[in-house]
C-alpha cells in the first residue's frame, strides 16, 4: 500500500479540472478587465498657419554667398551666372529676363537688355522709352523705368507709363506715357501710386535673338503666337509642347477629372471635372517644364497628390515624366549641409513624392538611440521623445517653412496635456471618437486650410540627430523623411502588401479640387492617420524608419448626414523580437512533453485492465485525459509568454521589448491559444466529472448484532443500526466538495487587487508598474492582463496550498485523516472501485466489540487504545514495520472473473430491486453501471481522478 494513496485520494476533482477552473477565470478576467474610458473633448484648431509655421528668413538658411535655400529639395543650390539670390530661387538683375531652356538644367539664362531699353512689366521683354509723344518718356536714373517728367524735371503724376495701345498691343517705339483719362467732376487727374498702368499683356516670347511678339486676338480676348513659330506658348502651343514631350499624357476631359468614392450620401460616387485642374494644371506643368519654376512644380506635385497618386491621371503622368527626364541632376547627392539623410532619387526642382524602393521600411541608417527614460539636461546620446517636422506648402506651390507634428493631425482633440504623449517612445496612443461629419470638417479645416483659404499639404520628417546636439534653432536640421502609405490609392488597396506603394505627401483636407462649374461637388478629408515605430530586433535602441498609413474619405456637401464618422489618431510601438520563435520552441517541446505524459498514462491504464482490448470506455479516456494534458501544456505555454511580455516590459529601463497591439496577428494567436486551452480544459474536466459520478462505493458494516432477550425471555440477535451508514455516506459526500483552495477567497483576493488596489491599470501598455488611472488615449494589453491574473492567480493558489499542507492540515484538521478516524470509530470499511478492476479500500474495522454502543463504553475503548492496551488499527496489525501496522488506506484490484461475479449476481439484484421500488437514485447509478461496462484506471493523469482535494 504506498503511502502517496492517501494523498491521491485528497482530490475528486483532479489537477485538469484545477486547470480548467484556472483558465476560465483567468481568460474570464482577462476578458471582464473594464476597458479604458475613452472620453473625447473636441477642441477647435485654429488654421493659422502665419503664426505657427516657423518663421524661415530665406536667406539665413545658406551660409555660402550665390546659394539660395530649394524648399523642393530642402537643401541649398547655386544660383546660375549672372543671378542673383531672391528668396527661394534666383533672380536676374536688374534690367535683365529670364529666358526659358530646354527643360533640363540649365533651365534658363538670364538676357540683359540693351542701352536705352528696359524690362517690360511682365519681365518677358526689353523695350525703349518712347519720347515722341506730348509727354515724351524718358530712362530714370536708375535706367530700369521709364517715367513721365514734368517740364523735363519732376515727375507728371498726372501721365501713367504704358506698355500696350487698346487693342492689348505692346507699342513698337516702347514704353509711353499717356494722361490719365478726366475723371469725374471735382477730382483730380492722377494716377494710382503703386499699380503700374494696366493693358491686357501679349508678351513677347521667346530665345535672345529670336523674340516673337504674341498678336492680341479680339475674338477670344487672348493672346495668341503667329502659326509655325517656335519657343511661343499660348494654350495650344503649351499643351502640344507637353504631349509632345511626354507620350502618354493627353489632355482630354480626363486629364481634369476626379473621381470621388464612398460618399454615404444620396449617391455613393461622383465625377467631378475640376475647375481647378482645368485652370491650373496645364500652365503649372509647362512653367515646371519649360522654365524649371519650382513653385509650379510643388503645384504639380499636389495636383498628383489630389489624383490620389493615379498612376494613371495626367498630373502624375506629368510628374513622372518630368521627374525621370532630370534624374541626372538630384538632391542631396554631395551636399551635406542641410543633413537630410538618406540620399534618395529626388530629381531637382521637384518635390519628392513616390518610394522607389519596397525595402525602405527595414533601412536601418536612423541615427536616433531610443531611450524610456528621458536624458538629463545637455545629454545628447539617447532621446525619450520623437520629434516629427511638416513642410508645409500651399495648394499653388507657395512653401510656407516649417513646423512640428506636436498637437496636429488630431481631428478628436482632447485634453491639451495629453495630445503630444504620443511621441514619447513606446507610449502607444490611441486618440478616436465618432464625430458629426460637420464636425470632422471642421476640425479638419483648423488644420488643412491656410488662414488664406488653400489646401495645405505636407511632407513628414523624423528628427535625427544621431546623438549630437542640434546646431541651429530653426530646420532643417538632420532630418529624415518618413513614408506615407495611403489606403485609397488603388494599389494599395489589395489584400496584398508586397504591391504597396509608399508616398511622401499628403494633406488633411480639400475643399478645391472637388469644386466644378462654381458648385462644390465633394469635399476629401484625412479620416484616420497611424504612426508605427519599430525597434530593430538585434538593437532595439534603434528603430525602423517611422511609417504612416493614412486613410480619406470623401463627402458631400450639400448633404446632410445623419450619421457620425469614425475619426482616429493612432502611434503604435513595436519591435521585432525573436520572442515569437522561442515561443513557437516551446510551444512544441510543451507538446512533445504532454503527449509523452499522455501515452504515459494511458500505458499504465493499459497495465492495469486484464484485458487490453481497447473499447468505447478506453477511447472516452484517451480523449478525456488527452485533452487534459494538452489544456496543461498550453496552459505552460500561456503563462510563459504572459510572463515574459509583462516581467520584460514592465520592468525595463533601457529599450528591451515593447508588447504588441491586440490587433497583433501573433497576439490574435496567443488568444487562440488560450480559447483552445480553455476548451481542452472544459473537455477535460467534463470527463473527470463523468467518471467521478460512476463510481461503484461499498460500505462494509463490520458490527455484529447484539444478542438481546424478548419479554418472553428468548434469547435473539438485535438488528444493527442503519443510521452509521447513513452517517457516514452523508460524510463521504460531504467531502467531495473538500478543497484545498477555496474559489470564494482566490475570487475575493483577485478582485481586491485589481480593482481594490487599481493592479488592472498596470495592464496598460506603458513600460511602468505604474497604477494611476489610464489616460484616455491609453490601451489595455491582453497579453499584459493574462499575465498579471496568472500571477495573482498562481500566488493565491499557492499561498492557501502551503497553509493547508503546512499549518491547516497538522494543526486544524485534516479531512481525510478525521474521515478514516470516523470509520474506525463507526467500525465500517469503504470500498471504491473507480475501475473495473481497480480502486481503493478504506480500512474502518474497529476492535472494538462495539460500535454502536454508549459514550462511557466509546470513551473507555479509546483509552485502552490511547494506552497501547489493543492492536494497531491497520490491517495488518501485526506487521513489523509500524508505517504497515498503521495504514489504513491501500490501492486494491480485482480479478476479471470477481468483476464479472459482482455485476452478474450483485450489481443485477441491484437493478432489479431498484426497479421494483420505482427507480432512484441507487437504480440510475446502477443502471449507468450497467450500461458502461469497465471503466479505465490507470496512472499519469488518469490516476489522479477519482480523488478530492
Amino acid at each position: 500500500a504506498p503511502p502517496s494513496v492517501e494523498a491521491r485520494l485528497c482530490s475528486i476533482v483532479n489537477m485538469e479540472s484545477r486547470i480548467a477552473i484556472a483558465l476560465v477565470a483567468v481568460a474570464l478576467l482577462c476578458g471582464a478587465a473594464p476597458a479604458v474610458a475613452q472620453t473625447k473633448t473636441q477642441i477647435t484648431v485654429v488654421g493659422d498657419w502665419t503664426s505657427g509655421v516657423s518663421s524661415v528668413d530665406a536667406n539665413s538658411l545658406c551660409s555660402t554667398a550665390g546659394y539660395f535655400f530649394d524648399p523642393m529639395g530642402l537643401e541649398c543650390n547655386q544660383c546660375p551666372s549672372g543671378s542673383s539670390v531672391d528668396g527661394f530661387g534666383c533672380a536676374c538683375p536688374a534690367n535683365s529676363r529670364w529666358i526659358a531652356g530646354t527643360g533640363v538644367a540649365p533651365y534658363g539664362t538670364c538676357d540683359t537688355c540693351a542701352s536705352g531699353e528696359v524690362l517690360s512689366w511682365d519681365n518677358t521683354t526689353c523695350m525703349a522709352c518712347d519720347s515722341t509723344n506730348s509727354r515724351g518718356a524718358t530712362i530714370n536714373s536708375a535706367g530700369t523705368e521709364c517715367e513721365c517728367l514734368n517740364g523735363g524735371a519732376s515727375d507728371d503724376t498726372t501721365y501713367v507709363v504704358v506698355e500696350f495701345d487698346t487693342n492689348g498691343e505692346r507699342y513698337a517705339d516702347g514704353k509711353r506715357c499717356m494722361q490719365c483719362p478726366e475723371p469725374s467732376t471735382g477730382k483730380t487727374r492722377l494716377r494710382h501710386a503703386t499699380e503700374k498702368g494696366k493693358c491686357y499683356t501679349c508678351p513677347q516670347v521667346g530665345t535672345a535673338g529670336n523674340e516673337v511678339q504674341m498678336t492680341w486676338d479680339a475674338a477670344t480676348k487672348t493672346c495668341s503666337c503667329p502659326s509655325g513659330l517656335a519657343d511661343c506658348y499660348d494654350d495650344a502651343t503649351k499643351k502640344s509642347s507637353l504631349t509632345a514631350a511626354y507620350s502618354t499624357v493627353t489632355f482630354d476631359s480626363t486629364a481634369n477629372t476626379l473621381v470621388y468614392e464612398g460618399l454615404g450620401a444620396s449617391i455613393q460616387s461622383a465625377t467631378v471635372i475640376s475647375d481647378w485642374f482645368a485652370a491650373n494644371l496645364i500652365e503649372q506643368a509647362h512653367l515646371c517644364n519649360n522654365y524649371g519654376n519650382t513653385t509650379a512644380c510643388n503645384a504639380l506635385a499636389n495636383a498628383c497628390v489630389l489624383a490620389m497618386y493615379s498612376s494613371s491621371h495626367a498630373a502624375c503622368k506629368l510628374y513622372t515624366g518630368i521627374r525621370d527626364k532630370r534624374t541626372a541632376t538630384q538632391y542631396h547627392q554631395t551636399d551635406e549641409a542641410t543633413k537630410v539623410n538618406p540620399k534618395l532619387d529626388w530629381s531637382e526642382t521637384l518635390p519628392w513624392l513616390y518610394y522607389a524602393t519596397g525595402d525602405y521600411a527595414s533601412r536601418g541608417d536612423v541615427g536616433t538611440t531610443m531611450s524610456f527614460s528621458v536624458p538629463a539636461e545637455g545629454e545628447f546620446a539617447t532621446v525619450a521623445n520623437l520629434v516629427f517636422v511638416l513642410s508645409v506648402s500651399t495648394l499653388n506651390g507657395e512653401w510656407l517653412g516649417f513646423r512640428p507634428v506636436g498637437k496636429l493631425l488630431q481631428l478628436c482633440g482632447g485634453k491639451e496635456s495629453d495630445l503630444q504623449a504620443w511621441a514619447r517612445f513606446g507610449t502607444n496612443y490611441f486618440n478616436d471618437c465618432e464625430l458629426p461629419v460637420a464636425d470632422a470638417l471642421d476640425a479638419a479645416r483648423g488644420m488643412g486650410i491656410s488662414t488664406g483659404g488653400e489646401t495645405l499639404f505636407f511632407d513628414l520628417y523624423l528628427q535625427d540627430l544621431g546623438g549630437l546636439a542640434a546646431t541651429a534653432d530653426t530646420w532643417p536640421e538632420r532630418l529624415y523623411p518618413v513614408p506615407i502609405a495611403v489606403s485609397n490609392i488603388a494599389e494599395n488597396a489589395n489584400a496584398a502588401a508586397d504591391d504597396d506603394i509608399f508616398v511622401r505627401r499628403f494633406f488633411v483636407i480639400d475643399e478645391t479640387a472637388g469644386v466644378a462649374s462654381g458648385t462644390k461637388k465633394a469635399v476629401t478629408y484625412m479620416k484616420n492617420i497611424k504612426f508605427t515605430i519599430t525597434a530593430q530586433s538585434d538593437e532595439k535602441s534603434k528603430i525602423f524608419p517611422p511609417a504612416v498609413s493614412i486613410t480619406y474619405a470623401s463627402r458631400d456637401p450639400s448633404y446632410t448626414y445623419t450619421v457620425e464618422d469614425g475619426v482616429s489618431f493612432q502611434c503604435e510601438y513595436g519591435v521585432v523580437d525573436s520572442f515569437w520563435t522561442t515561443w513557437d520552441n516551446i510551444f512544441i517541446t510543451a507538446m512533445v512533453f504532454s503527449g509523452v505524459y499522455w501515452a504515459y498514462g494511458m500505458m499504465r491504464v493499459s497495465r492495469r485492465r486484464i484485458t487490453r482490448d481497447a473499447d468505447s470506455s478506453l477511447m472516452m479516456y484517451a480523449i478525456g485525459s488527452g485533452a487534459a494534458c494538452v489544456s496543461g501544456g498550453l496552459a505552460v505555454v500561456l503563462m510563459f509568454g504572459g510572463l515574459y511580455w509583462f516581467l520584460f516590459f514592465k520592468a525595463q529601463q533601457e529599450v528591451y521589448t515593447v508588447v504588441p497591439m491586440d490587433t497583433d496577428s501573433r497576439v490574435k494567436m496567443f488568444k487562440e491559444v488560450l480559447d483552445a486551452a480553455v476548451g481542452l480544459a472544459a473537455v477535460g474536466m467534463a470527463y473527470t466529472i463523468a467518471w467521478q459520478c460512476n463510481y461503484d462505493i461499498f460500505f462494509l458494516d463490520w458490527e455484529k448484532p447484539r444478542a438481546t432477550t424478548t419479554p418472553q425471555g428468548q434469547m435473539m440477535n438485535a438488528p444493527v443500526s442503519a443510521w452509521r451508514k447513513m452517517f457516514i455516506a452523508n460524510e463521504w459526500n460531504e467531502l467531495q466538495t473538500e478543497r484545498l483552495t477555496s474559489r470564494a477567497f482566490t475570487l475575493t483576493l483577485m478582485l481586491l487587487f485589481l480593482l481594490g488596489l487599481d493592479w488592472q491599470n498596470m495592464c496598460v501598455i506603458e513600460p511602468t508598474l505604474a497604477t494611476d488611472d489610464p489616460k484616455p488615449y491609453q490601451v489595455q494589453s491582453h497579453l499584459l492582463r493574462f499575465a498579471l491574473a496568472g500571477i495573482l492567480m498562481c500566488a493565491i493558489v499557492l499561498g492557501q496550498v502551503v497553509y493547508k499542507y503546512v499549518w491547516h492540515h497538522n494543526y486544524v484538521e485534516h479531512p481525510i485523516q478525521q474521515f478514516v478516524d470516523l470509520l474506525t470509530m463507526a467500525n465500517m470499511s469503504i470500498i471504491l472501485l473507480d475501475d473495473e478492476c481497480s480502486g481503493y479500500y478504506l480500512h474502518g474495522r474497529s476492535l472494538m466489540t462495539f460500535s454502536d454502543t454508549s459514550m462511557q463504553e466509546l470513551m473507555a475503548q479509546m483509552r485502552r487504545e490511547e494506552e497501547m492496551q489493543v492492536s494497531a488499527r491497520g490491517l495488518v496489525p501485526s506487521a513489523a514495520r509500524p508505517e504497515l501496522a498503521e495504514n489504513q488506506v491501500f490501492e486494491l484490484y480485482i480479478t476479471k472473473e470477481l468483476r464479472m461475479a459482482y455485476e452478474s449476481k450483485l450489481l443485477r439484484r441491484i437493478q432489479e430491486s431498484a426497479a421494483m421500488q420505482g427507480g432512484g437514485m441507487l437504480g440510475g447509478a446502477a443502471g449507468a453501471m450497467a450500461q458502461r461496462g469497465g471503466r479505465p484506471r490507470g496512472g499519469g493523469t488518469a490516476g489522479s481522478r477519482g480523488r478530492n482535494e
